[in-house]
C-alpha cells in the first residue's frame, strides 16, 4: 500500500514467512505473533496463518480469500469488512471479533467460536475491543458452521443461505433479519435466540422448538410525546448543518402510532425499531438508515425516499402512493439509489410510486400493488431468494418424489430443498412472483402431506419447468419437510 510504512509491511512478511516455515517443522521458523497489528487493507490472499495469534488485530478491508486461519487467536480482532471468501478458520477464536459486512462466503468456520469476548491492550487498563461479536449483514453463503458456537453473536443481517449450520450453538444469539434461505438447521441449538416475527417465518427450523426458544425482539417503548421532541431536534440538526440539536439514532425502540406527516427525518437513523401504523405522509426521509425496521400498517404516501435504505423491512400493509424513491445524487455526480432489498411488500400499496431505480432484490410483492411504480416484479429479481440456480443447488434433493396438486393440475417435483420444489409443470398457467396455494404429497406416502403457499421464482417453457419457494412454514409443512428428509438420508445409506 502507498500510504503504509514500507518498514513495518516488510516486517510483517518476514513474521509471516517465519510463521509458514515454522507450520512446515517447528524448530525452523516461529509462531507468528501479530496481536494489536495493523494489517488493514493489505492483500494476504491464500496466507498460510493456522494457528497465529492476531488478538486485537485490524484486519479491516483485508483480502484473506482462501487463507488458512486454521485454530487462529483472532479475539477482539476488527475484521469490519475482511474478505475471507473459501477461507478456512476451523476452530478459530473470533470471539469479541467486529466482522461486520465480512465476506465470508464458502468459508470453513466449523467449530469456530463467537462469544462475547473483552480485549485489553498491554496495559490491561483500556479496552481495545470486546463485548458481543458482531456478524451483522456478514455474508456467509454456503459457509461451513457446524458445531461453531454463536452464543450471544449479533447475527443482524446476516447472509447464510444454504450455510451448513448443523450442530451450531445459538443461544441468545441476535438474528433479527437474517436469511436462511436453504440453510442447513438440523441439530442447531436455539435458546432465548432474539428473532424478529418475519424473520421467524421465513426460516424453515426442521424440528420442533421448546416455548422459550425463540424470543422477541426487547424493544424499548417510547412515549410518541419523547420520540417527537427527538424529531424535532433531528430537524433542527438537519437545518444547522449538524451546528444544532442532534440527529435522530435509535435501535430497538418501538412507538406506536405517531404522527410525522411532512416532518423531516432526512439521514435519520432507525435500525431495527418498530414503528406500526406511523403517519408518515409527506416527510422527508432521504438517505435514512431504516434496515430491518417494523413499518407495517404504515402511510407513507407522497414521502421522499430518495437514497433511503429500507434492508430487509417489514413493510406489509403500507400506503407508497406516489412515493418518490428515486436515486440522490451525490457530491461528484454519483447516483445513490433506495434500497429496499429484501423488504417485506405483502399487501402494499405502491401505485404511482417512483421506484423503478430502486434496488428491490429478494423482496417479496405478495398480493402488492404496483401499477405505475417503475417496478418490473418478473424482471428485478424480487421474490426472495433468487432462482434456485444460485442457490439451493448444494442442497436439492431427488428421492423421496413430491408431487405438487394444484388447481390447474398434478405436477411432478424434478428436485425439491427445504426452501421449495422445481416442478415438472408443461402448459401451466403461473407466471414469475405470482403466489398459490397448492397441496404437497409424498409419492409413496399419501399420508404424509401439507398445505402449502408458493411463490413463483423462475419458468422455463423450454424445459417445462417452474419453480417455487415455499412462502411460509406451517406444521403441517416442517412435518413433512423433516419425514422428506429423514426418508432421503435412509434412501441414501
Amino acid at each position: 500500500m502507498a500510504d503504509r510504512d514500507p518498514t513495518e509491511v516488510e516486517e510483517i512478511r518476514k513474521i509471516i514467512l517465519s510463521h509458514q516455515a515454522w507450520l512446515k517443522r517447528p524448530s525452523s521458523g516461529k509462531r507468528a505473533d501479530l496481536s494489536f497489528r495493523d494489517l488493514s487493507r493489505l492483500n494476504l490472499e491464500r496466507v498460510a496463518l493456522a494457528g497465529a495469534k492476531l488478538a486485537g488485530c485490524n484486519l479491516t478491508n483485508t483480502r484473506m480469500v482462501r487463507a488458512d486461519l486454521t485454530q487462529a487467536d483472532l479475539f477482539g480482532a476488527d475484521m469490519e469488512a475482511i474478505n475471507l471468501s473459501g477461507a478456512t478458520l476451523t476452530g478459530a477464536d473470533l470471539r469479541g471479533a467486529n466482522l461486520h459486512r465480512a465476506q465470508l462466503t464458502d468459508a470453513n468456520l466449523r467449530g469456530a467460536d463467537f462469544r462475547a469476548g473483552e480485549l485489553l491492550d498491554d496495559t490491561q487498563k483500556t479496552t481495545r475491543a470486546g463485548g458481543v461479536t458482531r456478524l451483522t449483514e456478514a455474508k456467509m453463503e454456503r459457509s461451513i458452521l457446524a458445531g461453531a458456537n454463536f452464543s450471544g453473536c449479533d447475527l443482524t443481517g446476516a447472509d447464510l443461505n444454504d450455510a451448513d449450520l448443523t450442530g451450531a450453538e445459538l443461544t441468545s444469539a441476535v438474528l433479527m433479519g437474517a436469511d436462511f434461505c436453504g440453510a442447513t438447521l438440523d441439530g442447531a441449538v436455539f435458546g432465548n435466540t432474539v428473532m424478529d416475527q418475519a424473520t421467524l417465518t421465513r426460516t424453515f427450523i426442521p424440528f420442533t422448538l421448546p416455548p422459550d426458544a425463540i424470543v422477541q425482539p426487547n424493544y424499548t417503548a417510547m412515549p410518541v410525546a419523547d420520540f417527537l421532541e427527538l424529531v424535532a431536534s433531528h430537524e433542527r440538526w438537519v437545518d444547522s448543518g449538524g451546528g444544532e440539536g442532534a440527529r435522530l439514532d435509535l435501535d430497538l425502540v418501538s412507538v406506536a402510532g405517531a404522527d410525522l406527516s411532512g416532518r423531516t427525518l432526512a439521514a435519520a437513523r432507525l435500525r431495527r425499531c418498530r414503528l406500526p401504523g406511523t403517519r408518515l405522509t409527506k416527510a422527508s426521509l432521504d438517505m435514512a438508515e431504516l434496515s430491518y425496521i417494523d413499518l407495517d400498517e404504515s402511510d407513507l404516501s407522497d414521502a421522499s425516499l430518495r437514497g433511503v435504505t429500507l434492508r430487509r423491512a417489514y413493510l406489509a400493509h403500507t400506503l407508497f402512493n406516489r412515493a418518490d424513491a428515486s436515486p440522490t445524487q451525490l457530491a461528484g455526480g454519483r447516483s445513490w439509489p433506495a434500497n429496499f432489498d429484501g423488504a417485506d411488500f405483502s399487501d402494499a400499496d405502491l401505485r404511482a410510486a417512483r421506484m423503478g431505480d430502486a434496488i428491490v432484490r429478494g423482496s417479496v410483492f405478495t398480493n402488492t400493488l404496483t401499477e405505475g411504480s417503475g417496478i418490473d416484479v418478473a424482471n428485478s429479481g424480487a421474490i426472495a431468494p433468487p432462482p434456485p440456480e444460485e442457490r439451493r443447488r448444494q442442497k436439492r434433493f431427488v428421492r423421496p418424489g413430491l408431487v405438487v396438486h394444484t388447481e390447474h393440475g398434478v405436477f411432478p417435483a424434478r428436485n425439491w430443498s427445504v426452501g421449495g420444489l422445481c416442478l415438472l409443470a408443461v402448459n401451466q398457467p403461473y407466471r414469475r412472483g405470482q403466489t398459490f396455494q397448492a397441496r404437497v404429497v409424498m409419492t409413496d406416502r399419501q399420508d404424509v402431506a401439507a398445505v402449502a403457499n408458493l411463490v413463483v421464482l423462475h419458468r422455463d417453457d423450454e424445459r417445462g419447468q417452474l419453480s417455487v419457494r415455499f412462502h411460509q412454514y406451517g406444521d403441517d409443512l416442517k412435518a413433512l419437510l423433516k419425514t422428506a428428509f429423514l426418508e432421503h438420508q435412509k434412501l441414501a445409506g
